[in-house]
C-alpha cells in the first residue's frame, strides 16, 4: 500500500468518527417524545346525527375529540375537537 492511500484511509476514518460523534452527542428533539395517554370514551347521540358519536378524552393532555363511523365509506369521521384545559381557563374567567 502506498503512503497516499494510507493517508486517504486515515482521513476517511477520521471523518467517519467525527460524524458518529456528531450524531451521538446531538441534542434530542423534545417534540418527538410523547407519553402514554390515559383515555376515556363515551358514546352518545348529537342533535341531527343518526349514528352514535364517540367522544374520546385524553386525560393527560386534556384534549377531547368526537368521531363517528360512516358505514357507507367504512371510515371514522372527525366531528370536533376541544382543548379542555384552554376551555377551563375561559370558563374560570367568566366566559370572556
Amino acid at each position: 500500500m502506498s503512503s497516499r492511500s494510507i493517508k486517504a484511509l486515515l482521513v476517511l476514518n477520521g471523518l467517519l468518527v467525527a460524524s458518529v460523534a456528531a450524531i451521538t452527542f446531538a441534542p434530542t428533539a423534545d417534540a418527538q417524545q410523547r407519553y402514554r395517554g390515559k383515555y376515556a370514551m363515551v358514546a352518545g347521540r348529537a342533535q341531527g346525527s343518526s349514528p352514535y358519536i364517540l367522544y374520546i378524552v385524553d386525560q393527560n393532555s386534556r384534549q377531547l375529540v368526537a368521531v363517528r363511523y360512516d358505514a357507507s365509506k367504512r371510515i371514522l369521521e372527525g366531528m370536533g375537537y376541544a382543548d379542555l384545559a384552554a376551555d377551563g381557563v375561559v370558563a374560570r374567567q367568566g366566559g370572556k
